[in-house]
């Protein structure tokens, strides 16, 4: 059973160092894009090309969301079912201990980190269509309404896929699961 339970562990690790990897992986590459189509802006002065990043910015912001959630999950499920029952197993439980008694030596949090750099993202883009698009001000706030729309959503969530809220809510639904199987 325990050594069942340490292969179990060790396969859920990999597969949140798995979501950190391709997090990172795929932000560097919404940066990448967004800089190059940005450079591609400014060099043809078209002003709805600005707002072609949001092609990838969208879409990034939304996947990197649900491998936060995924992370959050499993770190969930690690503590609830695995390190409940160990010794020696307690990563998961400490990091949520530190959270939840608000220890943390510094109060800015990965995803505001995160959610922060695709506003700046955004920003830069919409201020770049406004300002290189010739077009009458209905037309450019009609466009990029629905725009600032979805990205504040995906912020939202990404913000929330790490909130303290969020992973107890996930805690708490694994320790029923447990109860409810004994």
């Amino acid at each position: 059973m325990q050594e069942r339970q340490g292969e179990e562990y060790r396969t859920l690790r990999a597969e949140i160092d798995r979501n950190s990897q391709i997090t990172t992986t795929v932000f560097l590459a919404t940066i990448t894009v967004t800089s190059a189509l940005i450079g591609y802006g400014l060099s043809s002065e078209l002003g709805p090309i600005f707002l072609s990043p949001f092609a990838i910015i969208i879409p990034s912001l939304f996947f990197i969301t649900s491998q936060l959630e995924s992370t959050t999950r499993i770190g969930a499920y690690i503590m609830a079912f695995l390190e409940a029952d160990s010794e020696g197993l307690n990563w998961q439980t400490r990091w949520f201990e530190i959270r939840r008694r608000n220890l943390l030596p510094h109060r800015r949090k990965y995803t505001f980190s995160l959610s922060g750099l695709y506003i700046a993202l955004s920003v830069v883009c919409i201020m770049l269509a406004g300002f290189y698009w010739d077009t009458e001000w209905w037309i450019f706030g009609a466009t990029v309404a629905p725009i600032i729309f979805i990205v504040s959503l995906g912020v939202f969530y990404l913000r929330r896929a790490f909130s303290f809220p969020f992973c107890k809510q996930y805690i708490d639904a694994w320790i029923k699961m447990k109860q409810d199987e004994k």
